[in-house]
């Protein structure tokens, strides 16, 4: 993100509102200073303090993040950067933080068999997926932006080369297959990414499930419908169930990520780890559900 860009507009939209630095301060309870930082684009507030500020100057919270106003059909494609801008910002943070931790190892003499201990760690082959944290910034701020729905959000990391990364969604309907799709990222003719993304947002209102896989500059995204023509489907009530913890990269293997449920009656939860152990007897127990698998081929 363009922290100077988003200073700018933050800046912009306070004077259009006659507001000083200090006024606008007062209004969220902090410090001018803060205000003044932020439009010179040292930092941004806190996530905490998005939506009152956005609500204060008249914008939306992708506007605040794109650093510009956005018209309405741009609104789609500014959303998906701007929750793809919050994972990529997320990772140069961390690696920066961890350039800063071995620089402070390397004065001390300990630090020679620290280091060396990470090399060795980091040499080994690393092939995880894994979900962001539910509580950490770049989550509470990925739900800000998607709704009260929330969103998904997978990174994964590799060190083997791989030719696609393929993710399938199947609908199933009181526990029968009615469909299954999937949309792939190819790399056969260039170097596979070490790092990338797996974002799903459910949308009830527009009864969508938004899909984007991002990495290393390579992007696809669509939307697929959810309950078609169903009768009184904006009662129906609705739950997930996902992987919860690092999980191992198994090449050439189909895995489980999550599974979107909807019922009419009495839901009941499935448990993730049947899915990937291939025991899918517990998908009859509800009317709909939309289970998405994931695979990376090498071949």
């Amino acid at each position: 993100m363009d922290l100077i860009k988003i200073g700018k507009y933050i800046a912009g939209k306070r004077k259009d509102h006659g507001l000083t630095q200090r006024q606008l301060a007062e209004k969220l309870g902090m410090s001018d200073k803060s205000v003044s930082k932020w439009e010179r684009g040292i930092c941004l507030p806190d996530v905490s303090v998005y939506s009152d500020l956005c609500q204060i100057l008249g914008i939306s919270i992708n506007e605040f993040l794109a650093g510009e106003d956005i018209v309405h059909e741009d609104l789609i494609q500014k959303s998906e950067e701007n929750i793809i801008g919050i994972a990529v910002e997320s990772k140069r943070k961390q690696s920066h933080l961890k350039t800063i931790i071995y620089l402070l190892l390397a004065i001390s003499v300990l630090a020679i068999s620290i280091i060396g201990v990470s090399m060795y760690r980091s040499s080994r082959p690393q092939n995880f997926i894994a979900p962001v944290e539910k509580d950490s910034i770049e989550m509470e701020t990925a739900k800000l932006l998607s709704g009260p729905d929330g969103a998904y959000i997978y990174k994964f990391t590799t060190t083997d080369e791989y030719k696609s990364l393929k993710l399938y969604f199947s609908k199933y309907q009181s526990g029968v297959l009615q469909d299954k799709e999937n949309m792939e990222l190819g790399f056969a003719d260039i170097d596979s990414p070490k790092y990338g993304e797996i974002l799903l947002v459910p949308d009830f209102k527009r009864f969508v499930l938004k899909i984007i896989i991002a990495a290393d500059g390579s992007k696809i995204s669509t939307e697929i419908p959810i309950l078609e023509d169903v009768t009184d489907r904006e009662y129906y009530g609705r739950s997930a169930t996902e992987i919860s913890e690092k999980t191992d990269i198994l090449y050439n293997e189909e895995q489980a990520l999550i599974a979107f449920i909807y019922d009419n009656n009495e839901m009941r939860v499935l448990d993730i780890n049947d899915l990937m152990n291939g025991q899918t007897d517990s998908l009859s127990m509800n009317d709909y559900v939309y289970y998405f698998s994931f695979e990376f081929c090498k071949e």
